[in-house]
């Protein structure tokens, strides 16, 4: 059994057990991540995680399942399970309405997630091409997302930010950081 056969029965396992998850993700000599939480929904090319720190929610990441390394369950991690599950109800190890995304590709993605109106962020975390664009989601092509990217003062840029599909690693919403900071955007005043 190959490593990416044996990667994608742990995510299905994890999935239908919905066990708590310590995922390691990256792209061997680049860049590497711990994402814990609960895998909610997969498909054959992405998973959607519902993020866990400090036993409290911290929203939603989709990331390629080519970049999942591994994923831990061992002895801390069933204890965090147990911590969870005693903590919140069984329908939030669920998809629910915010959550329940068409993982098919990353266009079905994005149009699911701008049929929302939700404000997200995408990432592209390759050391070479760095990336992040928080906003709301302008348009969908055929190779690229375009959103209306605010900076950290929450100035709207004048055009939509464009992110081509294949560039993108990771994508969050449901986050409070966006949720709180896009209540605050604004545009630039005409000088």
């Amino acid at each position: 059994m190959s490593k990416r056969d044996k990667i994608n029965k742990k995510i299905k396992k994890h999935f239908e057990n919905k066990l708590y998850s310590r995922i390691k993700r990256g792209i061997k000599g680049d860049f590497e991540e711990i994402l814990r939480g609960y895998i909610i929904k997969y498909s054959d090319d992405f998973i959607l995680v519902k993020e866990e720190d400090d036993f409290e929610f911290r929203g939603y990441q989709i990331i390629p399942t080519y970049t999942v390394r591994g994923i831990r369950y061992n002895d801390n991690d069933k204890y965090y399970d147990f911590i969870n599950k005693s903590e919140y109800k069984k329908s939030w190890f669920e998809t629910d309405e915010l959550s329940n995304i068409d993982l098919s590709s990353w266009k079905t993605i994005f149009t699911d997630l701008k049929a929302k109106e939700l404000h997200i962020i995408t990432e592209c975390e390759r050391f070479k091409d760095k990336l992040f664009c928080i906003g709301s989601i302008a348009e969908l092509t055929k190779k690229a997302v375009h959103i209306e990217y605010f900076n950290a003062q929450g100035y709207i840029d004048e055009l939509p930010v464009k992110h081509k599909y294949k560039w993108i690693t990771k994508a969050t919403f449901g986050d409070n950081y966006t949720r709180v900071f896009s209540k605050y955007k604004r545009k630039r005043e005409e000088e």
